[in-house]
């Protein structure tokens, strides 16, 4: 017969207390602040935001589209001569829905689209779309 054993039980007072005392350390340390347009924060290499599109590499097999968890991404014809690209049809990017997951980067058989450390994505208009071309362009030639 197997013997179960029950978790421990805590008294629901001590949990409050343990809360409390991680609030209270915090509260007492000076906040961090960064001025950001003249001072930006170390980010870590690990970190990876906008997604760029080498048009050359891209074979137009439609596995991103496919992978793309919530249909952030929509493949459009975009007219270009590129040999490997026969259907000429490109991934086109909604940032505006994108959770940065790097499903279209690891299912790349190609390895045309992946992530740059880049983040840094403002614009003028209202759109979160990037076509094909502004996907291959680098951020400050996107046009705004």
């Amino acid at each position: 017969m197997i013997e179960v054993k029950e978790p421990k039980k805590e008294i629901p007072v001590i949990g409050t207390l343990k809360a409390m005392f991680i609030v209270f350390k915090h509260l007492f340390q000076k906040p961090i602040t960064t001025q950001y347009p003249e001072q930006k924060r170390i980010i870590e290499d690990r970190f990876k935001f906008r997604i760029f599109l080498s048009l050359d590499d891209c074979v137009g097999c439609t596995l991103c589209e496919q992978v793309c968890p919530n249909k952030s991404i929509a493949m459009t014809s975009l007219n270009r001569a590129n040999p490997r690209n026969k259907r000429k049809i490109y991934p086109d990017v909604n940032f505006g829905t994108c959770t940065i997951c790097r499903n279209c980067e690891e299912i790349c058989p190609t390895d045309a689209i992946y992530l740059t450390h880049v983040f840094e994505t403002s614009r003028t208009r209202n759109s979160f779309t990037y076509s094909p071309e502004e996907l291959s362009l680098p951020e400050d030639e996107v046009i705004k």
